[in-house]
């Protein structure tokens, strides 16, 4: 039996030797294509030779492509593991022409790699050709249908006619498209063939007649009108499935019990440590539910592994939005089948990576490059979730029952647990019994109430298409729409607090003055801008205090407006002898709006707009600074780094970007070095406007993900081969102008997010300053130095933890010394001995160590309470203690300084054996001591 690692170098081989050049695959992140989230098919690398926009040095290619089919029309997540061929991840191997060969070269290639290399039965085997189209103009493909039965030995009843819907490929609604010529296998036992013929059988979702490999054959271009018109080049772009291929060749029914998968499997099924299983085969002797629940997840885990290790290789780190938030679904909804089928608590996940590795790094070296890397991601990721994930599912089990019961028409029970969970999902509905009745609505129709489903997703980080599926698993659906509800009510709320509306229109407020173009900006070639134009003018009322603010529209204007990260321009309005202060510069609805002081006395009036060119450049460093960090941490953490978010104000910049883990020390002084040694090289600023964004990105241009673009984009170039960002932002001339720049922290901000704060130019130095003149105070308080500064406080710091150590001692033996008077003073409460003190200078610490310890001296029979008060701080702290057998008679300790907490301003409680309070009455510690007398003659009257 062929491995699949033979399959996949002999579909290489054989086209190489037909005069292929076997191309790499791309990477899963488009880097060309802003359009696609991730690369769902062989053809996407070869997009731009299809419309003609590229071209490439050979004319034949061959590979095998990484492919994500997550998101989008397709979307294969839902059913993977349910059955036996969704996957996540797959490899698409494919053989392409570029205006050579075409349809007749395609088919006999294809039939002597299936029948005469592979030894495929031809009798098992059909094919489609498009039976054409009067909607599009065309006729039947017979020049297909006749190559078929020219070059192959097919039977030409196994040649079939099928519809566009199968049999004609476009691109999109306009461009390349043309004819394909499907593949399919009959994978039934010959009994089964011969009660029913395969023909009927293709294109029919039978799990054993299969397509295996699509040809597709481009010859036209699709017009805006629908019409079709043929193109001056023809090309062949063909996709085999090669997980499928390798399960035909392999003779399984199942891709999953392939070589390919079989290893990942049975690696997870070990790890699990369940009773009789141990590999993925095991299962099929459990009873036939659990042992198909056990398989699924097992299949689940397979799949979603391979799809996160090719991810994470390819620089998509798990994360909260755009293709990050897409991975980090797949892994939770991996982790999730983990936990509750498999009961994995810890991670186990990167184990599984070490798997993937050793199966396809032979043929994709990036998985053997990134291994360590992917598997401390993955770990992150997965010890993250598990954190919540019990939480999560426990909530979940909470309100399963009663969502049933009211599904079922059984009135729901109004349990505490089920009260508490709906105040917590439904915060904005303040009655209970308002929120009985919307979940009642809701359950009562089978759904997950969409406020539920949010607080699975907001507080314990649970996808919603995971509570989906968990809540498909009990037979329920989910309310999207009150899921969506909430989720765009968060989105408003965070708005609303992070900025603020006004409207253009000329109402509310704003005053249009004169006609003309607005807000043109020309701050990139000038700092004053004579002549100027007011074009609105804007009185909000009711400030921070209660003051009048104004705005100004502007004809054009060299103030730069907040946007991508940098603060907005300050500066000065000069209208004749008037002069109005610009606090600000800010984008809304598209104009550039001035913050100022006052609104001119003559709105007429032609104005000089004049910035702040000190903080304008002092800004410009800490830009350009941005862009070399950003650069340093690619190259020195990995290309997986990405920008996450940025702030660049004249005093410091703010750098989030993606990475997993604490950057260490060394890599930090790595980063700052590099980011100096290219400001010590004073690299020429290179800019380019109005650059076709496609060629931007062609040119390897850095965008951020999500971001949105126009169709013309300005370049920031220090250095092609290092720095080169889309970026609307201000910028030095050269690097040498930044001078300096030091990084003053670095820190997590949420789950595989980082940042890193850093300072430029004169703000650089001024913070070295600070942080050598508190060297030098440092210094200046020893006397004499025998060692490096580090090196005596540390000495100094252990001097004084073995002082504290003795001081400890010495307080101990002052604590035993009182505890002993205390017993000795005990006194009578009926049959229990009691006593009671005051221990002077006792933290809480220390109070509970000297009740515990008195606690063993004094043996059955005895009651302790002790106490110490700190006056300076308004507290006083209590300890409670109860011999064992006072306990057996009712004698609670918790009980009883719960009482006298209250004597002293506060609360507590504990064991029965041992309790602790506190309160806020010092002068009241003596009255509380006193009362454990009465308080325990009440429990012995009982």
């Amino acid at each position: 039996m062929k491995t699949a690692s033979e399959i996949r170098s002999e579909f290489l081989s054989f086209f190489e030797e037909k005069g292929h050049t076997v191309v790499p695959s791309d990477s899963l992140v488009p880097g060309s294509d802003p359009t696609l989230m991730f690369t769902n098919a062989g053809m996407n690398q070869f997009k731009d030779v299809f419309l003609g926009e590229g071209e490439r040095s050979y004319r034949r290619a061959v590979d095998t492509q990484k492919c994500l089919r997550v998101s989008g029309k397709h979307n294969d997540l839902e059913e993977v593991g349910y059955d036996t061929y969704h996957h996540t991840f797959f490899e698409m191997l494919g053989n392409w022409s570029f205006g050579d060969y075409f349809k007749r070269e395609a088919i006999r290639w294809a039939w002597e790699l299936l029948v005469g290399t592979w030894g495929l039965d031809p009798d098992r085997l059909y094919v489609s050709v498009h039976e054409g189209d009067a909607a599009l103009g065309l006729e039947a493909d017979d020049e297909a249908a006749d190559c078929w039965k020219e070059e192959t030995t097919i039977s030409h009843d196994h040649i079939l006619y099928c519809g566009s819907k199968d049999n004609f490929w476009m691109m999109g609604d306009t461009g390349p498209c043309g004819p394909c010529s499907e593949i399919h296998v009959d994978m039934r036992s010959d009994d089964e063939r011969a009660s029913v013929p395969g023909q009927s059988l293709v294109n029919a979702d039978h799990p054993q007649v299969i397509e295996i490999w699509n040809l597709v054959f481009i010859q036209y271009n699709a017009q805006t009108d629908g019409s079709l018109t043929p193109l001056a080049a023809q090309h062949v772009d063909t996709g085999m499935g090669f997980e499928r291929m390798v399960a035909v060749l392999q003779g399984k029914k199942s891709n999953y019990d392939t070589d390919l998968f079989l290893p990942i499997l049975d690696g997870i099924a070990a790890l699990a440590d369940l009773e009789g299983v141990g590999c993925y085969d095991d299962a099929l002797r459990l009873p036939e539910t659990e042992g198909e629940r056990i398989r699924t997840a097992l299949r689940v885990m397979a799949d979603h592994v391979r799809t996160i290790s090719f991810a994470i290789a390819d620089g998509v780190i798990p994360g909260n939005a755009g293709r990050a938030y897409v991975i980090r679904r797949i892994l939770r909804r991996a982790v999730r089948y983990g936990y509750q089928t498999l009961g994995f608590r810890e991670p186990v996940l990167s184990d599984v990576v070490r798997i993937v590795v050793d199966l396809m790094g032979g043929q994709f070296a990036e998985l053997i490059e990134k291994k360590e890397y992917i598997q401390r991601v993955v770990e992150s990721e997965e010890r993250s979730f598990l954190e919540t994930l019990g939480t999560g599912i426990q909530l979940f089990d909470t309100l399963l029952p009663q969502i049933e019961a009211a599904s079922s028409g059984h009135p729901v029970p109004q349990t505490r647990a089920v009260r508490d969970l709906l105040e917590k999902s439904m915060p904005d509905t303040p009655s209970e019994e308002e929120r009985l009745t919307l979940f009642e609505e809701t359950a009562s129709k089978g759904l997950i109430p969409g406020p539920f489903a949010f607080l699975l997703h907001d507080t314990f980080g649970f996808p919603i298409d995971l509570t989906a599926l968990m809540a498909r698993e009990a037979g329920l659906g989910v309310d999207m729409d009150g899921y969506t509800a909430c989720m765009e009510a968060q989105k408003s709320r965070a708005r609303a607090a992070s900025s603020f509306k006004v409207d253009q229109s000329g109402e509310d407020g704003w005053t249009r003055i004169g006609d003309g173009p607005t807000s043109v900006f020309t701050g990139y070639d000038t700092l004053v801008e004579e002549g100027v134009s007011v074009r609105g003018v804007q009185s909000v009322p009711g400030g921070e205090r209660g003051e009048t603010s104004y705005r100004l529209l502007l004809d054009r204007t060299p103030f730069y407006a907040e946007s991508g990260g940098q603060v907005g321009d300050t500066g000065t309005l000069y209208a004749g002898d008037e002069e109005i202060q610009v606090l600000d510069t800010r984008r809304i609805g598209g104009q550039i709006v001035h913050m100022v002081n006052a609104l001119p006395a003559d709105p007429h009036a032609a104005l000089t707009a004049r910035v702040s060119a000190g903080r304008r450049h002092r800004t410009a460093k800490h830009h350009s600074a941005t862009h070399l960090l950003h650069a340093a941490l690619r190259e020195v953490l990995g290309t997986h780094v990405e920008q996450k978010g940025s702030l660049v104000a004249p005093d410091h910049l703010r750098f989030d970007f993606s990475h997993f883990e604490r950057v260490s020390d060394d890599d930090l002084r790595r980063v700052e070095r590099r980011v100096n040694e290219a400001v010590q090289r004073n690299i020429a600023l290179g800019e380019e406007r109005s650059v076709p964004m496609k060629e931007a990105l062609e040119r390897g241009a850095t965008a951020l993900f999500g971001e949105k673009y126009g169709e013309q984009v300005r370049i920031i170039t220090f250095d092609p081969e290092w720095s080169m960002e889309l970026c609307g932002g201000t910028h030095v001339a050269a690097t040498g102008e930044i001078g300096l720049i030091r990084i003053t922290s670095e820190g997590s901000v949420a789950a595989g997010i980082r940042r890193i704060e850093a300072v430029a130019g004169m703000d650089a130095y001024d913070w070295l300053e600070g942080e050598l003149g508190e060297l030098q105070r440092t210094r200046a308080c020893f006397k004499s130095l025998q060692h490096p500064v580090d090196e005596e406080v540390g000495h100094l710091q252990d001097s004084c933890r073995e002082l504290e150590k003795e001081l400890q001692a010495v307080q101990q033996r002052a604590l035993d010394a009182a505890t002993n008077d205390l017993l000795a003073a005990a006194r009578a409460v009926g049959d229990v001995q009691l006593v009671t003190g005051s221990l002077e200078g006792a933290d809480m610490n220390a109070l509970r160590s000297a009740t515990e310890s008195l606690r063993e001296k004094a043996g059955q029979g005895h009651v302790l309470v002790l106490g110490s008060a700190d006056a300076a701080e308004g507290k006083v702290y209590l300890c409670a203690s109860v011999s064992d057998d006072l306990v057996e008679r009712g004698l609670s300790a918790g009980k009883l300084v719960g009482e006298l907490a209250k004597i002293v301003g506060g609360g507590g409680g504990g064991r029965p054996t041992l309790a602790t309070a506190g309160g806020k009455k010092p002068d009241n510690l003596q009255r509380a001591l006193d009362a454990a007398d009465t308080n325990i003659q009440g429990y012995l009257t009982r």
